[in-house]
């Protein structure tokens, strides 16, 4: 075959500028050009050819062809799918993998003691080994192939592919002929042979004529476990298109060096005989002569990592294409075992992928991840032609020949889509390889997009080189599809109606088979059904709403006076101390009997009162709630929030139950006497629950807390003892009730925080402790006013004061026969340490005094002490007059400090300070 011409001299890789390269530099330039290399657009090649008594420019791609691929009946899908539908693993990051992972750990296995970091670090490794095996997986293969033979004047076909949820079935279905150009499957349910592992690749020999002394059709499947070599014997009944493939040879690991099998084929000469190549490029032959099995190492190669591994049939005797992810071979192997170079990767981004021999006019296509490849198998010192594809980086590329209309097609497929291009190029009159047509895609078999299988490429023996062939595609869950596709002329190709997705007809047991698949779900094994469990409620729901156990009316009302009766005392007779704020509804718990079905909230427990009896005590009025609001040191009612959350709330109980009847089931015959008398009570103990919650009980008013524990005691003493000392006194330390400050993080600053030390030690600023010293707890803190102390001229602050107006009612009035403690009403003082008084200057006081008693008269300073309150004085008499240094003036809001002063004036009888020289300063300059 001629060649195109190219720059055949010198070495590949040749380094520029040799001479002058420095050391350490590998400055490389392109290969030299020694075959023309097609991109889309480009012209690739030209060269000049005779024809007749002229010469005419010759080019690699031309456009001359008269033909197109058309599919005019569409897909069809002819088996069903039989595995269940893909699991999607969880959208997981790998810590919380690993959390899950000790978690699971601790819980089933507590004595075994494994850290987090190691499970992270065996998660994250495989993590990234199923990210490799995904996008490249060395061991997976073709997984459909179709076998035909000629019996009895007979061409029988077989489609071979694997089914059943784990592909370890093997099913072999006959194909049919209709109209003698159509193909059509006739689907099998029942498979002809189980295998213990998944099935990975299947491969069978090409067309055979069988008879006497003739050697049977085979089929090689290799499975996860094991390779096996079958002979494929058919029926005696021979209108059931029934066979039954028998083993004949079986390779295992230890045959082949402790390997697994990575690809495998049959020898064209000799169909009997069968090559395996395992993940360390080491080719075996297996073949069982006379019946003896016998497995023979044939190549082996130097490997020191794996590699991607194909072997192909040649089409020569005593020959096999070899192929790793590096370079293309040639093994004869006969006694001199030669091995020939056909091809090497040029870059070492690229991979070489699949290997084609065809007999039909001895050319080898040979398929990287970046250009398909044509090289003469008689003359392999440079490739005829190359084609750049275009795809992605992908391992699963793999090229199907075809003869149509005597020339031959080349089809380029993936298994990680559907994606099937068609190459037109073949050997023309000039005796060189053209490309007659821009490639182009066939229309998706089973769908656009996704990973699959595998396919398969038939033609029917009787047409052969025909116009007619016919593609299977297996889905990635074992479906089947088919696609007949023709040969036609460019001008009809325009007028063939392209069909849709159809399905064929199929047996009562093959759809069984669908059916199956699409309600089954994946195995995870034991441990996934632990993530849940399914519990029966049929008995508690029986035991709550049918078969419920109700006491007679005389005992429930008997609980019933009870429970009214320990309420009225509730506040006298409390034992358990009550720290948070209670309902009428909590506190008719707490007056009854414990109950028998205690839940977490008191709500849903309920309460002796959640009877007939109970609602009609609240209908006639005997719960204790004026009782209760009487003896409560605080009560609040709260209806209006109720109101917010339960519309039909209303303070009269028939109108609330009339509210309530809005949420009654429909009025139907099915319904029966227990089911309105159901209804009726359910309202009832609704309007006596919500009555229940509508007040609420303090056990103390909210205030500042009295000093009544030993360690407010010791703290009273301290302070008085600072009183006496010459220090500045610090106020005391805020008080709080219910509502406490939080401390937060970042928000205050370091010399002067907000709130109050754990250790109770006053942390807040002077002026607001001083503030809130003098103000009452409960009144309002709006009117607050500031007046100056020292404002003579003014009225006095009494009666300035006016307090508000209020309505007195009869809570108030019963609170005002109570005495109130002394911490309530008066501002917070160190205890009295002496009697007499002192003479000291008026100081700045507070401004406004507690309500409802006037301001105490400031008298001046007579004495040591000035924190004594001034002693009780006798009424004034006409002869006793007031001294004239008694005035009136407002609190202080700042304790008296001793004077330790002895004279009066600025300094006290004490010498002033010296004044020191001024320093002279420069007028002049430098």
């Amino acid at each position: 075959m001629d060649a195109w011409p190219g720059y055949c001299h010198g070495q590949e890789g040749a380094t520029a500028n040799k001479g002058k390269a420095k050391a350490g530099k590998d400055e490389r330039i392109e290969d030299p050009w020694r075959y023309p290399i097609l991109e889309h657009g480009s012209v690739g090649a030209a060269t000049l050819k005779k024809k007749g008594k002229r010469y005419d420019w010759s080019f690699v791609a031309e456009s001359r062809t008269d033909y197109k691929l058309v599919a005019p009946d569409g897909p069809i899908e002819v088996f069903p799918p039989t595995r269940p539908q893909p699991w999607r693993s969880p959208n997981a990051t790998e810590l919380q993998r690993a959390e899950q992972g000790a978690h699971f750990l601790r819980t089933f296995y507590p004595d075994i003691d494994v850290q987090t970091e190691v499970i992270r670090d065996e998660i994250a490794e495989a993590s990234r080994a199923a990210r490799v095996l995904a996008s490249h997986d060395p061991f997976s293969g073709n997984m459909i192939d179709i076998s035909s033979f000629h019996i009895s004047r007979k061409n029988m076909v077989y489609v071979a592919f694997p089914m059943g949820p784990t592909n370890c079935q093997l099913n072999m279905s006959p194909l049919t002929l209709n109209t003698r150009t159509k193909v059509n499957l006739k689907p099998v349910a029942k498979p002809v042979h189980t295998f213990d592992t998944p099935i990975r690749q299947i491969i069978t020999t090409p067309h055979l004529e069988i008879g006497k002394g003739k050697p049977a059709p085979m089929i090689g499947v290799r499975t996860m476990g094991s390779t096996m070599f079958m002979q494929i014997q058919v029926a005696v009944d021979k209108t059931t298109y029934a066979v039954q493939p028998a083993p004949y040879v079986t390779v295992l690991r230890e045959d082949i060096g402790n390997r697994h099998v990575m690809d495998m084929a049959f020898s064209r000469s000799n169909t009997s005989v069968g090559y395996v190549v395992n993940d360390a490029g080491a080719i075996f032959q297996c073949s069982a002569p006379e019946g003896k099995r016998t497995i023979e190492l044939v190549h082996i190669v130097d490997a020191s990592e794996r590699s991607l591994y194909r072997i192909a049939a040649s089409d020569a005797r005593d020959t096999l294409l070899s192929l790793s992810d590096r370079s293309a071979l040639l093994l004869d192997l006969r006694a001199s075992k030669k091995v020939h170079i056909l091809y090497e990767a040029p870059k070492s981004q690229v991979v070489l992928t699949s290997i084609e021999s065809s007999n039909e006019d001895n050319i080898i296509r040979l398929i990287s991840s970046n250009e398909m490849v044509w090289l003469d198998g008689r003359n392999t010192r440079k490739p005829l032609l190359s084609v750049k594809h275009g795809r992605e980086f992908d391992t699963t590329l793999s090229s199907h020949t075809q003869v149509m209309i005597s020339s031959p097609l080349t089809f380029l497929t993936s298994r990680r889509n559907s994606l099937v291009t068609v190459y037109d190029v073949s050997r023309g009159n000039d005796n060189l390889v053209h490309v007659h047509d821009a490639p182009y895609s066939l229309p998706p078999i089973h769908r656009p997009d996704g990973a699959h299988l595998g396919y398969a490429f038939f033609q029917p023996p009787t047409l052969a080189g025909s116009k007619h062939l016919s593609i299977f595609q297996l889905s990635e869950r074992g479906g089947l599809s088919l696609l007949n596709i023709q040969r036609v002329p460019r001008e009809a190709s325009h007028e063939t109606s392209k069909g849709s997705h159809q399905q064929a007809e199929w047996p009562d047991e093959v759809k069984k088979l669908e059916e199956d698949a699409d309600a089954a779900k994946h195995d995870l094994g034991p441990l996934a059904g632990r993530g849940h469990s399914v519990v029966d409620l049929q008995t508690a729901y029986q035991k709550l709403f049918i078969q419920r156990e109700e006491k007679s009316l005389s005992a429930q009302t008997n609980v019933a006076f009870d429970v009214l009766e320990h309420m009225s005392s509730f506040w006298q007779d409390a034992e358990i101390p009550v720290e948070h704020a209670l309902t009428t509804f909590d506190i008719a718990m707490r007056s009854g009997p414990e109950p028998v079905d205690a839940s977490r909230n008191d709500w849903f427990t309920g309460s002796a009162l959640d009877c007939v009896a109970g609602y009609r005590a609240l209908q006639q009025g005997r719960i204790p709630r004026h009782q209760l609001t009487q003896k409560a040191p605080w009560h609040l009612e709260v209806p209006s929030i109720i109101r917010r959350s339960v519309p039909g709330f209303a303070d009269e109980l028939p109108k609330m139950l009339e509210n309530l009847s809005s949420y009654d089931l429909a009025d139907g015959p099915g319904r029966t006497a227990p089911s309105f008398r159901r209804e009726s009570e359910a309202r009832q103990q609704l309007a006596l629950d919500l009555s229940l919650s509508s007040d609420v009980f303090l056990h103390k008013r909210p205030g500042k807390n009295t000093a009544a524990n030993f360690d407010e005691d010791v703290n009273n003493i301290s302070r008085s003892t600072q009183a006496m000392s010459l220090s500045d006194l610090e106020p005391a330390p805020v008080q709080f009730s219910f509502l406490r400050p939080i401390r937060k993080a970042g928000k205050l600053d370091a010399g002067e925080n907000a709130v109050d030390d754990l250790s109770g030690k006053p942390t807040m600023p002077s002026g607001v402790r001083l503030l809130l010293q003098e103000w009452e707890v409960g009144t309002d803190p709006w009117k607050y006013e500031y007046r100056d102390p020292y404002d003579e001229a003014g009225p006095t602050p009494a009666a300035r004061f006016q307090p508000p107006a209020k309505t007195a009612t009869a809570q108030d009035a019963q609170l005002a026969k109570e005495p109130r403690p002394a911490a309530q009403t008066l501002s917070q003082r160190p205890p009295v340490t002496g009697r007499s008084i002192s003479r000291a200057p008026p100081t700045i006081g507070a401004s406004q005094p507690a309500q409802g008693q006037p301001r105490r008269p400031l008298v001046a300073a007579k004495s040591l002490d000035s924190f004594v309150a001034p002693a009780s004085r006798p009424p004034p008499s006409a002869s006793q007059p007031q001294p004239a240094e008694t005035w009136s003036a407002p609190k202080s809001s700042q304790e008296f400090v001793t004077s330790t002063q002895v004279l009066p004036g600025a300094h006290g009888g004490r010498p002033a300070p010296v004044k020191k020289k001024t320093a002279k300063k420069r007028l002049g300059g430098f």
